[in-house]
């Protein structure tokens, strides 16, 4: 198991956030519609990100006014790349790019075998990684597979770090990445208890980009 440190650092923000909170509670009504789904997941993509930007490596700048007086300001110094999964994952990074709006953004698309609750990687669309940070951003970290899938192949490209961040998580997911994939940190809206038989996140909130974008055909 891992240490409550570990929870106390990286888990439920909306715990402590009660805008947050709201947009969590939207996501999971089942008569959310789409237009409203998306415009939520979007906003916990946002709170998400202010998140992570407290723990970025920052430099000061310093600027003169109109009024000829000096401010100083504390700015990220990284290279960020926002990474998502094809087609879930685009409201929240959308969500991202408000607060991050120079990063550069890449893609995975991925697809699910319903009996094994496996995915094989169909296509990815990557800018340069080596030296940069990443942020791997899915709405819904089930069993952490996807995200172990993506993060091996970004190793593999020199990134500086890798950070995670999802609307919701299970424990189940998070200690399998944790495990697979030493030192990823997470940041996440909610911390589901269940993951059930065929892989969905209990209570949840359904398929996400199926709420976001409807039902596709197979």
């Amino acid at each position: 198991m891992l240490s409550s440190l570990f929870f106390c650092l990286s888990a439920s923000l909306a715990a402590v956030h009660p805008a947050l909170e709201k947009e969590l509670f939207t996501i999971r009504d089942p008569s959310c519609e789409r237009r409203q789904f998306r415009s939520s997941m979007k906003k916990i993509g946002e709170y998400l990100a202010l998140d992570v930007a407290r723990d970025l490596n920052t430099h000061e700048v310093t600027m003169k006014t109109l009024l000829g007086k000096e401010a100083v300001h504390s700015l990220v110094l990284e290279e960020i790349v926002l990474v998502t999964i094809l087609r879930a994952g685009l409201p929240l990074v959308d969500g991202f790019l408000e607060v991050f709006p120079d990063a550069e953004v890449g893609f995975f698309a991925m697809k699910r075998d319903e009996k094994s609750l496996k995915a094989k990687i169909d296509y990815i669309a990557l800018p340069s990684l080596e030296g940069k940070t990443v942020i791997l951003v899915d709405p819904m970290i089930a069993t952490g597979g996807s995200m172990c899938d993506a993060i091996l192949h970004m190793k593999q490209l020199h990134p500086k770090k890798i950070l995670a961040a999802g609307a919701i998580a299970t424990r189940d997911g998070m200690e399998r990445i944790q495990k697979e994939m030493p030192g990823i940190r997470f940041y996440t809206g909610a911390v589901d208890p269940i993951l059930n038989s065929i892989g969905y996140i209990v209570p949840g909130l359904g398929d996400a980009g199926d709420r976001s974008f409807g039902l596709k055909i197979d």
